[in-house]
């Protein structure tokens, strides 16, 4: 009798939590549940940061954030990462066969990689895996990150892009550490987390995904949630973080932004081949 009372709460409160959960869902989202669960954001507020640019400067802090006070711009949409983001680009243009996650492995392994048999995906290399400290030899234990992630730079400004401009992002090469090669299972933890959820489990590494994260947010004029500013200034306080490895000269800002208005048209629905990220 115990056990059948036992498992008839059990089975009763999975209900409430499906129904509550639920009742937060938008139709046709591809959140789901666990996404729910695991998510450290909700962002819903009634003001938000950006990175403090001054045309004048030379440099940026990006440790000074201005602040907007008005409610946070929430997307109309809900967010389903294929639709909005596409997926892995196959650019053909130079003949080759291999998408962004293979050129990412290949631009982040510490010797040569190998290639699979129809040369169009990498087999093996060595990784040096900066949010672990762990090396792999073995291609399928990677994943390709996106720190800053996809579902946090479309609530954070991404949204009001076109599909070319996101697509971009997934796929941007404009730099080391936009994409990260890195451990499968610890970025499937990482998740969509924000530094306020997630932070890598090398703390020698911190300071430097701090900065990489805001690095990106600059680049990309992405907004900062208040809980996120709170985590970051939190993080660099606990991690003696130096101010001056946050600073960033106005000339590498140009040259990123360059590069993403040279390479604007990358994604062009009518010539791209996308793979599933």
């Amino acid at each position: 009798m115990m056990k059948y009372i036992q498992e008839t709460v059990q089975k009763s409160t999975f209900a409430i939590l499906v129904l509550f959960f639920s009742s937060f869902a938008i139709a046709g989202s591809e959140t789901s549940l666990v996404d729910i669960l695991k998510s450290d954001e909700d962002f819903n507020y009634s003001h938000y940061y950006t990175i403090e640019e001054d045309e004048d400067s030379s440099q940026f802090d990006l440790l000074i954030f201005s602040r907007h006070a008005q409610q946070f711009p929430l997307p109309l949409a809900p967010y389903k990462r294929d639709i909005h983001f596409g997926g892995w680009l196959r650019d053909s243009a130079n003949g080759s066969c291999l998408n962004t996650r293979a050129k990412v492995l290949a631009r982040d392994s510490l010797s040569p990689v190998t290639y699979t048999p129809n040369a169009c995906a990498v087999a093996t290399g060595q990784w040096d895996d900066p949010y672990t400290a762990n090396l792999y030899s073995s291609a399928k234990d990677i994943q390709i990150d996106h720190v800053v992630a996809l579902k946090n730079a479309y609530m954070t400004g991404a949204h009001q892009w076109d599909f070319k401009k996101r697509c971009l992002y997934a796929n941007y090469q404009g730099n080391n550490f936009h994409l990260l090669s890195v451990d499968g299972p610890e970025n499937m933890k990482k998740s969509d987390h924000s530094p306020g959820g997630y932070t890598p489990p090398n703390q020698t590494y911190t300071c430097e995904y701090i900065k990489n994260w805001l690095n990106i947010k600059l680049i990309w004029s992405l907004r900062i949630t208040p809980k996120e500013a709170s985590a970051i200034n939190k993080i660099i306080s606990e991690n003696d973080c130096e101010d001056q490895d946050f600073i960033v000269s106005a000339e590498g800002l140009k040259t990123q932004r360059d590069f993403m208005s040279d390479h604007a048209n990358l994604c062009d629905p009518a010539t791209m081949a996308l793979d599933k990220f």
